[in-house]
């Protein structure tokens, strides 16, 4: 046999058949409640939120349900090769088809091709510098103007 009950408008407990009162709002709502304190509390328009015993309370504070978490899981990513700027992936892919000593040859020529263009910029700065110098003269030496040694 199944028990007809009723749902507290203010603290969410069950209310079994003969227990409770009714309360009939102005818009003709009639709401049900499990006894004089959840009617008092309504009418004094506390927030069952607030109060611990409420359901609503035990549902702002997480407390009762323990839901086991079940592991995610991941989807696999898949490789997608895109072309690079500068490189078509024709030339990419080519690349990686490479022996591995090709490829440490490949990268020793790039390495040795960046280190000239550095050791040529460092050279061309040095030279501009000892131009724009050869064109000042000589700095007066500082004198001490400091109140120590009159």
């Amino acid at each position: 046999m199944v028990v007809k009950t009723l749902v507290c408008a203010f603290s969410e407990l069950r209310v079994y058949p003969g227990h409770g009162k009714q309360f009939v709002r102005r818009d003709g709502q009639a709401l049900v409640f499990l006894n004089s304190k959840c009617l008092s509390l309504y009418k004094q328009k506390k927030k069952p939120g607030q109060l611990t015993w409420t359901q609503a309370w035990r549902r702002l504070n997480k407390k009762g349900k323990t839901i086991t978490v079940t592991r995610r899981r991941n989807r696999k990513t898949t490789k997608f090769v895109r072309a690079v700027t500068g490189a078509t992936k024709a030339e990419i892919d080519a690349r990686r088809r490479a022996p591995p000593s090709a490829k440490a040859s490949a990268s020793a020529k790039e390495i040795a091709a960046i280190k000239e263009r550095r050791r040529k910029a460092r050279a061309e700065r040095r030279r501009a510098a000892k131009a724009n110098n050869a064109g000042r003269r000589a700095a007066p030496a500082a004198r001490n103007t400091g109140r120590r040694g009159r």
